[in-house]
């Protein structure tokens, strides 16, 4: 659906000034002048508008690329589960495709290293393997984390604290600079977030139960893996059965990622359809057409929401597991 920007009819104007030949003494057509001012704010207001609803449909073009980068990946898992099935003995030509999509992934920046769609393009994801701050412990610590950005935060972990929690007061911090957590199926720590945050050790400091005591120690993220990549391991090492489940637990997860982005995509559209009827029965100004926007695109279903369908959309650990272990 194009969205085409609101032009309200009340709110076109004619430039004022002094019409030729006319007494310059009235006050009338004095007065007329200052009315370019309203001309410029007007502009400036239907710039505004036109600036919004471009973004919107950037956002909409943005979550269509990505469902459709997951439906092609898909459609390429599925050939080779058939001919995996078909043809066990070819697990070497098969790994050599699987390594083929990986490379077709990263360069599409679409879709992260476990096949799932990303925030935005420049997202990376990394792996904090060389502090265990999920796993429980019979002491309280507080870990204090300085970021290359120059940001800290600084994390309380209680005695015996479920990993559920430790994510939530994590990502609370991590969240305002733009970077979201969660685990694997291995348990450990994956972030996303802006690439540059990512680029520089991080320095960590504790009181010794996870993080050693006293000074700040920088500690490097690991890179995620491509599960394509891994896929393409196990093929080449004969690992069949395994890289069988593997597949169902990938296709099982990129259905659920086309689902949430088809709905958010269509949940997006109505909102903004339904702001531009209202505001064309309403007469309203461009203005105020202009902060509806900026409300939806700052707190409506794409910024909040979209994340909360990802995460809905992702299998719970234990299936992926159970899946594996088939």
């Amino acid at each position: 659906m194009q969205i085409s920007p609101l032009v309200s009819k009340d709110n076109r104007h004619q430039a004022a000034g002094i019409v030729p030949g006319a007494s310059q003494d009235k006050p009338q057509e004095l007065a007329a002048k200052p009315r370019s001012s309203g001309d410029i704010s007007v502009k400036a207001q239907r710039h505004g508008q036109w600036a919004l609803m471009s973004q919107a449909q950037f956002r909409l073009s943005t979550l269509q690329s990505m469902e459709q980068a997951v439906v092609n990946t898909y459609r390429q898992l599925v050939g080779l589960a058939r001919q995996l099935e078909q043809n066990q003995s070819q697990s070497q030509a098969l790994a050599n495709q699987a390594r083929a999509l990986a490379h077709q992934v990263d360069g599409e920046g679409l879709l992260d290293g476990a096949l799932a769609p990303r925030r935005q393009k420049g997202e990376a994801s990394f792996l904090l393997t060389r502090v265990d701050l999920l796993s429980q412990r019979s002491q309280a610590e507080t870990v204090k984390i300085g970021l290359p950005n120059g940001a800290s935060l600084s994390l309380r972990l209680g005695a015996q604290a479920s990993q559920g929690r430790v994510l939530a007061d994590l990502g609370a911090q991590l969240a305002r600079q733009g970077i979201s957590v969660s685990s694997n199926s291995q348990g450990q720590l994956l972030l996303s977030g802006p690439e540059k945050l990512f680029a520089s050790p991080w320095q960590f400091q504790g009181q010794g139960i996870r993080v050693p005591a006293g000074n700040p120690v920088p500690i490097t993220l690991d890179v995620q893996p491509q599960v394509l990549d891994q896929m393409a391991q196990g093929l080449a090492a004969g690992n069949v059965d395994y890289e069988k489940a593997r597949l169902r637990a990938l296709l099982a997860a990129l259905e659920q990622h086309r689902k949430a982005l088809a709905q958010q995509r269509q949940q997006l559209m109505q909102k903004m359809e339904s702001l531009r009827s209202q505001a064309l029965a309403a007469g309203q100004s461009p203005e105020q057409l202009g902060e509806s926007v900026k409300t939806l695109m700052r707190e409506g279903d794409f910024t909040l929401q979209l994340n909360t369908l990802m995460a809905q959309a992702n299998l719970s650990r234990q299936s992926v597991v159970a899946l594996l272990a088939g």
